[in-house]
């Protein structure tokens, strides 16, 4: 039994999630030049990074200057490191922990040692600090002790398949072919087990949420003249207004439209699976337009508490 704390990380393109023991952090994917600011305008849950960046939702709010990814290499692109130090800095101050996070899985291989290279790097890396809303700075020297790197829709599976204590749970499910749809805001994983061995057919294509919000924006642009950035839509997508319309509708048909791909996409690997297992923030936006038996809907922390769950049989301790 490991006596050293586990957290587990998922830095998605929209969103950074993280959890240790019952603290969660998320955080939009997103970083921003720091600015001025009125102390009114700070909100409890906002980040700042070394004085000198905003992070999460403080730089969508107020950073002039924002930094923002699609590139596909998370592990190269620059917002990564700083995502990953404040959500895990914020976790763990300067304890020792082990990890868990993923990858694509079409990336996997070839990404692998890029990320545990950058995860090297930030454990042996210079004190940095961060500070979360009105509070002081608290300086960080991050410790990570051991990590896991698995192919990201399997936390989902395992959120499913396993208990609390990191034991097969649900064995019924485990002897038998499960695909893993998960949809990011750029990639699709399609992540296939069978027996609960990963099978060869298991992909990662670029088709997410940015898709339909795409069709989003073309939508509001039509209709309303204007419309956010794709990295800005969130809020009017949760709240369903934008600029006193009701954008409901429009919302549903481009999430309809992403859908149809994602079945065409699923249809194309021509395998019969017992079980569908339905996951990311936005799969609730596709799930009822999806056709497949025995289909399941988890929500956006799904991944994390698998990655949690599969740390606990790795290391023993949650």
């Amino acid at each position: 039994m490991s006596n050293i704390d586990l957290s587990v990380i998922d830095l998605g393109f929209s969103y950074t999630k993280a959890k240790r023991g019952g603290i969660t952090y998320i955080q939009p994917s997103i970083s921003g030049e720091a600015q001025p600011l009125f102390e009114q305008n700070i909100k409890p849950n906002d980040f700042f990074y070394n004085e000198e960046l905003f992070v999460g939702n403080l730089a969508l709010r107020h950073s002039e200057i924002k930094y923002f990814t699609l590139k596909d290499n998370k592990s190269e692109a620059m917002t990564s490191e700083v995502l990953l130090k404040t959500g895990l800095g914020y976790l763990n101050k300067s304890q020792p922990f082990n990890m868990v996070t993923g990858l694509p899985i079409s990336f996997y291989f070839n990404q692998l040692t890029d990320m545990e290279q950058m995860l090297n790097s930030i454990s042996s890396s210079n004190v940095y600090s961060i500070k979360k809303g009105k509070g002081a700075y608290t300086d960080i020297n991050l410790n990570i002790n051991k990590y896991k790197i698995v192919p990201q829709g399997y936390g989902v599976a395992m959120d499913y398949i396993l208990d609390d204590s990191g034991k097969i749970g649900r064995r019924d499910v485990a002897r038998k072919k499960v695909l893993v749809v998960d949809l990011g805001f750029y990639t699709l994983n399609l992540l296939g087990l069978d027996k609960l061995e990963i099978m060869k057919e298991s992909v990662s294509v670029f088709l997410g949420v940015e898709k339909a919000y795409k069709l989003l924006r073309k939508y509001l642009l039509d209709k309303i003249g204007k419309a956010p950035a794709i990295y800005e839509l969130d809020p009017y997508v949760i709240s369903g207004i934008y600029e006193g319309y009701d954008i409901r509708p429009l919302i549903q048909k481009a999430f309809r439209s992403l859908a149809i791909q994602v079945q065409n996409e699923i249809d194309g690997l021509n395998i019969k699976f017992d079980y569908y297992l339905i996951g990311g923030g936005a799969a609730f936006q596709i799930f009822d337009n999806l056709h497949l038996p025995n289909k399941i809907l988890f929500d956006q922390i799904a991944q994390i508490n698998g990655y949690g769950k599969i740390g606990v049989r790795l290391w023993g301790r949650k």
